[in-house]
């Protein structure tokens, strides 16, 4: 592996707040770039926060080699508060990181980028980092524990954002995060104690409280422990803001197992013109924790309502809401030879089934099992 050292030409901002360094060559294509930066104030305090951080140039076509179609180029900017729930009681501000701003800026597929940057209210300009697994998708995180200090930074104004393609600006947007858009309260996790005893070998659903002023214009997103997750906000399938519950399929989740989980709540703002798309929103996201149950198969089975008809046998198989179960056959009680017909899980506790060899057996003997 070879390594380069790549000449900048460094420029404090006014104030000697934010360094722009840019490059005197355009950035090699296809390339890991890792930026160190150090210093001391006049006080001789060392640089604090992480000063170091890498990003990936691409071939400088298309919006980089990443896995979306985009139409359009999308600059989003918003702010959420993060909530913890520990009990059926409402969400409390989460102690660590109550507070976080976030801009994002997504290329079109046919646009050049080999970076992103936004300017703030403030007039700091930070770069974007390019996501790894999708090259079209540039992201700035950042978290407060004041209120205060993050509106005096994030204001509720005009964002701009500047795409480059080997260091020339080719596309400039604005987004503008409107105090018109209200800042949602707290979810709240309605069946916390099921949440915390989830057979995992049943399908759960987790609901909560509908959120005043949701509409089917706002979204919800779910997280149960990055295994089960719910479409991002204006994806196909994304929750609406209407929705207050979501089922979790049995076997999605392991037994005895602890899942750091989250439901937050968008109020979104969305515009467009012939050149790009913004969507700008404000959110409240309540952490909680889903625990797993060694698991069970569920309770009795019960086959009934047994029908012969032209070429089929049919029966009704009673079960547990979101019950697996499996189910067993044989043409010959003499040999107790036993197959297996069918597995499946019924997710209302009423299954009708339905043997299409009738044709070419007289009779066949079934028999069900919890489990797989």
């Amino acid at each position: 592996m070879t390594f380069l050292t790549l000449p900048t030409t460094p420029v404090w901002s006014s104030g000697n707040t934010v360094l722009t360094c840019t490059p005197n060559s355009p950035w090699p294509a296809n390339r890991s770039i890792i930026w160190v930066v150090s210093g001391q104030n006049p006080a001789g305090d060392p640089l604090a926060g992480v000063p170091q951080g890498t990003f990936t140039t691409t071939s400088g076509s298309g919006g980089g080699s990443g896995s979306g179609t985009n139409a359009t180029t999308t600059f989003t900017v918003g702010k959420t508060y993060l909530y913890d729930q520990n009990s059926t009681a409402a969400a409390t501000a989460d102690p660590t990181s109550p507070y976080t701003a976030s801009a994002a800026a997504v290329m079109a597929s046919n646009r050049v980028a080999t970076a992103v940057s936004v300017t703030l209210p403030n007039g700091s300009v930070s770069n974007l980092t390019q996501e790894i697994s999708r090259h079209e998708r540039y992201d700035l995180f950042t978290s407060y524990t004041s209120l205060a200090t993050m509106n005096a930074i994030w204001a509720d104004t005009n964002y701009t954002f500047n795409v480059y393609s080997n260091a020339l600006n080719t596309l400039t947007g604005t987004n503008n995060l409107s105090t018109g858009i209200v800042q949602p309260p707290a979810p709240h996790v309605a069946n916390y104690t099921a949440a915390q005893s989830v057979n995992p070998s049943q399908t759960f659903t987790l609901s909560w409280d509908a959120f005043s002023g949701g509409t089917a214009s706002d979204f919800i997103y779910v997280n149960v422990g990055d295994i089960f997750t719910t479409p991002e906000p204006g994806a196909p399938g994304a929750l609406p803001g209407t929705v207050t519950s979501i089922q979790i399929p049995a076997g999605t989740l392991a037994a005895n197992s602890n899942y750091q989980s989250y439901v937050t709540f968008y109020h979104v703002l969305a515009t467009s013109n012939a050149t790009y798309s913004t969507i700008a929103y404000r959110g409240a996201s309540t952490q909680f924790t889903l625990t797993t149950t060694a698991g069970s198969a569920g309770g009795p089975l019960v086959l009934t309502n047994a029908a012969k008809a032209a070429g089929s046998f049919s029966f009704d198989v009673n079960s547990t809401n979101g019950q697996t179960f499996t189910l067993e056959c044989t043409s010959n009680l003499t040999s107790v030879t036993w197959q297996t017909w069918l597995t499946t899980n019924s997710p209302t506790g009423h299954l009708r089934l339905t043997d299409l060899r009738a044709n070419t057996n007289r009779a066949f003997f079934y028999r069900a099992r919890n489990g797989s």
